[in-house]
């Protein structure tokens, strides 16, 4: 297997798309295309050169090497098993949290199963595929399918790196809490602007700068360089006055807030700039919130 390798897509999504033309722009061979609609496929082979849709799975598997499926999780299963696959032909999903028994159908066919991750949040094609160049993807597979993976991560500009089964789970999460629950997280933030008498379009705009400055004072300094605030600065007072007003405006937050803090307390003090008793004196007032509101 290398870049001559004939490849086919089963599913056409954001994540699916995105593949597709970095892999095509990193010269692969991307020749075909299908997913559960037919114009989706359309959709999708009209962005790569010389890629074809097809209206069946069956079809597009048959003239590839090498198929992806990239359809949602719970569907990776039962779109395998409804393929015919050849010997030693290579099968890869794109689950995060998902190990290779997915593809035991294939394997059974004597096909080789792999899987290749983007760990990144993709939210179009267009912006998928310009994310694509620094992103880590975690791969499984044996044999020539392992190096060719690997490979292909570094053609299109990713790190590689190899997981074992039992570690996906914990790998796939990491990637949630930075992606999925980032996201919700800036979100709730964001809407304590209403609470300004302001939108929470008005909180994205004042918030997104100072997320792109955390996000260069982690490449910078790491953990726990850059971790910073009224919790590094052993404040009190302030965190008292965050919980008393979360208590008397938004204490739907209260939890989260507290539950974010307690568990991020360890990094001030790893820091050296947080003494242990200072923190245990912040944790007992965070605790002591979580009781008053209990009692409540």
């Amino acid at each position: 297997m290398d870049r001559s390798s004939k490849i086919a897509f089963v599913g056409a999504g954001t994540v699916g798309g995105s593949l597709a033309v970095s892999l095509s722009r990193g010269g692969y061979e991307v020749v075909a295309v299908a997913s559960r609609t037919f114009s989706s496929a359309q959709k999708l082979a009209g962005r790569v050169p010389g890629c074809t849709a097809y209206e069946s799975y069956q079809e597009a598997a048959d003239v590839a090497d090498v198929v992806f499926l990239t359809t949602s999780d719970d569907a990776i299963s039962s779109v395998c098993a409804a393929i015919d696959w050849r010997p030693g032909q290579a099968v890869v999903h794109c689950s995060g949290a998902a190990s290779l028994a997915l593809l035991e159908h294939a394997a059974a066919q004597r096909a080789l199963p792999g899987a290749f991750h983007p760990l990144q949040a993709f939210s179009s094609v267009e912006v998928g595929v310009e994310s694509i160049p620094g992103i880590t993807f975690g791969i499984e597979g044996e044999g020539a399918l392992r190096g060719y993976l690997r490979q292909m991560a570094l053609d299109i500009g990713g790190n590689p790196v190899f997981l074992r089964p039992e570690d996906k789970v914990l790998y796939h999460l990491s990637g949630v809490m930075m992606g999925n629950l980032l996201t919700e997280y800036a979100a709730l933030a964001a809407q304590l602007w209403d609470h300004l008498g302001m939108s929470r379009e008005e909180g994205i705009r004042a918030l997104l700068p100072m997320m792109r400055q955390v996000a260069v004072n982690l490449e910078t300094s790491g953990v726990p360089g850059a971790v910073a605030g009224p919790y590094v600065r052993g404040d009190v007072g302030t965190v008292r006055k965050h919980l008393e007003a979360l208590s008397e405006r938004v204490p739907e937050l209260m939890p989260l807030y507290r539950e974010l803090a307690l568990a991020g307390l360890r990094y001030p003090v790893e820091k050296g700039a947080l003494s242990r008793e200072r923190a245990a004196e912040i944790k007992s007032l965070l605790e002591g919130f979580g009781s008053a509101l209990g009692d409540a």
